[in-house]
């Protein structure tokens, strides 16, 4: 048991932990040692337990997943990450693999991609999907995004999201434990950056570009 590869699992919905962590031991040579619903605790976790591979979601309310994956890397390289999100790969893939993530995988895939992608990195390798391969190769060839998605921040990109389902600047703030100054100042960022006007412009960007439905 001791030679087991350790799996830490950090999602901030019970049941894809409970899924994850079934899955994860169901398989020889993998052991879920420990699961938690923010990432608040894992550099904690990852200086007494040395885990080998962390499964972890990169949208948190009162957290920043891109600078958590940054940190993890940063204090313990030998930590692989994979992240497991259900926004669509063209919003946080990049950022994600950039900042020190091994892998991406979007929640709708089915169970046996998860294994793979787990073995994968567990063996040095990069999980790359087809969508996220898509992705790497056009902002390769166009050296960078066309649409500006890739230049937000993910505090913007929350942001954004969240204006997109029709909440109010002071929802968001409460959503996101921030003051309501910060949030219109990121509001404010997304005009500029986008070139829009005002909110309803914001929404269309976002259905347009296939962030909400």
């Amino acid at each position: 048991m001791t030679d087991n590869k350790k799996v830490v699992i950090i999602d901030d919905h019970v049941i894809i932990r409970q899924s994850l962590k079934a899955l994860i031991n169901t398989i020889p040579g993998l052991e879920a040692t420990y699961e938690g619903s923010n990432p608040s605790g894992i550099l904690e976790n990852c200086e007494k337990n040395q885990p080998d591979i962390l499964l972890m979601d990169i949208s948190f309310p009162e957290h920043n997943g891109i600078d958590f994956i940054k940190n993890i890397k940063k204090y313990y390289p030998k930590v692989s990450i994979l992240v497991i999100s259900t926004h669509p790969e063209h919003l946080y893939a990049l950022k994600a693999i950039k900042a020190g993530a091994s892998g991406y995988i979007n929640k709708s895939q089915p169970l046996e991609d998860y294994l793979t992608a787990v073995e994968m990195v567990l063996d040095g390798k990069n999980y790359i999907n087809s969508a996220v391969s898509q992705l790497m190769s056009q902002n390769y060839q166009d050296g960078g995004s066309k649409d500006g998605i890739n230049h937000l921040s993910t505090r913007e990109l929350q942001t954004l999201l969240l204006i997109a389902s029709s909440l109010t600047v002071t929802k968001i703030a409460e959503k996101l434990n921030l003051s309501v100054k910060t949030v219109s100042m990121y509001r404010s960022r997304l005009l500029m950056k986008l070139g829009l006007k005002n909110n309803s412009e914001l929404i269309l960007f976002a259905i347009k570009n296939k962030m909400v439905d």
